[in-house]
């Protein structure tokens, strides 16, 4: 292919991508603002202790690529807020582990929801085999990105 062509058609894939984003910014902003209280960065802890269920500090601190000490923080404050709750593991009694509250189960079905809605909305337009298609071109697109990391230039 010339190089060109490719370049618009890098051109014209980045611009779709950008707009898919801004939508499901516009549902993530929703949420957060239904919630009043929390930032992104706490809606982002929400999710994946929602997603992950009962998860220990490390967990977290891996997720969001910052020092457990850091992250301790964030949750104290989300306990604080009544979104999560931390309790000692079955288990080991010495491990603690983060799990959502009632409160902040709510808040996750709530993104979840929002989510499932706005992806009902961009596959309702689409066949079964373009569905299938899209769902599939989408996993290997991530799985082309699993080792990049973005550089300046």
């Amino acid at each position: 292919m010339k190089e060109g062509l490719l370049d618009d058609k890098i051109c014209k894939f980045t611009q779709c991508l950008e707009a898919l984003l801004m939508k499901m910014q516009e549902a993530d902003n929703t949420c957060i603002e239904l919630s009043k209280d929390i930032s992104k960065r706490d809606f982002s802890v929400l999710t994946f202790v929602g997603k992950n269920h009962d998860v220990i500090m490390r967990d977290i601190a891996g997720y969001l690529g910052i020092p457990v000490s850091t992250t301790t923080g964030v949750i104290d404050k989300l306990v604080e807020k009544g979104y999560l709750k931390r309790y000692h593991s079955k288990e080991d009694r010495r491990t603690i582990k983060i799990g959502l509250s009632k409160f902040g189960q709510d808040s996750f079905n709530l993104l979840q929801s929002t989510l499932h809605h706005m992806g009902g909305a961009m596959l309702g337009g689409l066949s079964e085999k373009e569905q299938g298609e899209l769902i599939h071109l989408l996993e290997r697109i991530s799985e082309n990105l699993v080792n990049y990391v973005p550089t300046a230039k």
